[in-house]
């Protein structure tokens, strides 16, 4: 076969392989103050059934607002997972990672709401520095218009989900990112805590 052939085929090609392979993007539409989703060409492929609900992103997800919260969804109308709720809205992705609730525990997801950490922990923190700080035995306590965490024990975790600081601690800093350290206190002794 002639190479300028054999080049040209493939300069084609490409363009409609990456073209035919791109992740369906639906629209999120609005009827009679309820949300559904249509398809580039208009056509209804969820009905509409959610208070609010946010376009489907590249990676082929959405995030809409159901009786049990925030969801992350699948062009089928599939709950892939339970997005935590921050701020009247989805968990904001931190560091490519967001995060959702499991059993009543917390883990993070990715933009494709994969699950890239297991959800283990009563409460976990937004990933910062690639760390996260996380606790056991912890509980949201409201004041009325904002929650705050207390009691219980905390860690660090990174973003593949291992312990780096096991989760013992009254108290845990946030990282130093110049020094990659953290502050920790356990019984009223404070120590310094070296990241890897």
């Amino acid at each position: 076969m002639d190479r300028k052939f054999l080049h040209l085929a493939i300069l084609i090609f490409l363009p409609l392989l990456a073209f035919c392979s791109k992740k369906s993007q639906l629209t999120a539409f609005e009827e009679n103050g309820i949300y559904g989703y249509k398809d580039q060409n208009g056509k209804v492929l969820i009905s509409p059934q959610y208070s609010m609900a946010y376009d489907f992103n590249e990676n082929g997800v959405g995030f809409s607002f159901s009786k049990s919260g925030w969801v992350c969804i699948d062009p089928k109308n599939q709950i892939l997972l339970n997005v935590f709720q921050f701020d009247n809205g989805p968990d904001d992705f931190s560091e490519g990672l967001a995060r959702f609730v499991e059993n009543s525990k917390f883990g993070f997801f990715d933009p494709s709401c994969n699950k890239i950490i297991a959800a283990n922990f009563d409460f976990a923190y937004p990933i910062q520095d690639g760390f996260s700080k996380v606790c056991n035995g912890c509980e949201s306590v409201s004041d009325g218009e904002h929650s705050m965490i207390q009691g219980g024990k905390y860690g660090l975790i990174d973003k593949k989900g291992t312990i780096v600081v096991a989760v013992e601690y009254d108290s845990i800093s946030e990282v130093d990112p110049e020094t990659k350290t953290v502050q920790a206190s356990k019984a009223g002794s404070k120590k310094e805590i070296k990241l890897p």
